[in-house]
């Protein structure tokens, strides 16, 4: 009996392996189970079947894309926008067109720097400048002014005043008319530019005042000043001629009064002033 089932093993292994053999040589491979999700495709996860009604599950990749990409040296970089400080202040110019006469007196509380000068004399230091360039350029041409008189204060103005009214009354005036006489050259404190430190009184150092002035009016406005008392123009500036009165007003009002002929009082009436 043992010989009987011995047989039959062998028999039957025979079998199996003959089948196997078949299969092979056919080209066909008996399914195999595989792990739950996996497909034929190695390390794929299986579809589902067309009619299962389930999406097909997405392929994950080995290394994730990335979603922007790097910046290079061609790309264009937007830089920040660069800080803007304020704009500087306006300077205020009024003060080279301030009117002072009879009838517009010195501002009270009126402050200058004054600026000292060689023979003594004071000014407005802002007119500094175009003050000694005009001296300058003068000098290079042989004219050679001098200032005789510049800033005063109140009391030296008042004293200027007082010795014209005593050399009039010396000749014959009384008080009253000396004083209105003495009014028509030296004005009374407070209504004088010489207290403003912008007005100057030019001679020639070597005598020979004419060829200063001449020169001067000539001259004078591009370096900002005018003739502060022109011959034709004493109705309206209250004051005398003065061929050696010369008043800073800046260039530009400089050149506009020189050009059309006008005393500050008329100018500053055009300007709306």
């Amino acid at each position: 009996m043992k010989h009987v089932l011995r047989f039959f093993r062998r028999a039957g292994l025979l079998l199996l392996l003959a089948a196997l053999a078949l299969f092979t040589l056919c080209g066909c491979t008996p399914e195999l189970p595989l792990p739950s999700g996996f497909s034929q495709e190695a390390g794929s996860p299986a579809a589902s079947p067309p009619d299962s009604g389930v999406a097909p599950a997405a392929t994950v990749p080995i290394i994730a894309a990335p979603t922007e990409l790097p910046t290079t040296a061609s790309q264009e970089t937007t830089l920040p926008e660069p800080e803007t400080s304020a704009p500087p202040p306006v300077e205020d110019e009024s003060w080279k067109l301030l009117l002072v006469n009879a009838s517009h007196p010195v501002p009270e509380g009126y402050d200058v720097t004054l600026k000292a000068l060689r023979n003594g004399q004071y000014v407005d230091e802002r007119i500094y400048p175009e003050l000694q360039q005009m001296f300058d350029d003068a000098r290079a041409q042989e004219i050679y002014p001098l200032i005789n008189e510049s800033y005063r204060s109140a009391e030296r103005q008042q004293d200027i005043l007082d010795k014209y009214t005593a050399s009039y009354e010396a000749n014959g005036y009384g008080h009253d008319a000396a004083l209105q006489k003495a009014l028509e050259t030296v004005a009374l404190p407070g209504t004088s530019e010489h207290q403003l430190g912008l007005a100057l009184d030019i001679v020639s150092e070597y005598g020979g005042n004419s060829v200063v002035w001449d020169w001067l009016r000539e001259n004078c406005w591009k370096y900002g000043f005018i003739l502060r008392y022109p011959q034709d123009k004493a109705e309206l500036t209250g004051i005398s001629y003065e061929p050696w009165h010369f008043r800073y007003v800046g260039v530009q009002a400089a050149r506009e009064i020189t050009e059309q002929g006008l005393c500050l009082e008329e100018y500053l009436a055009q300007q709306g002033n």
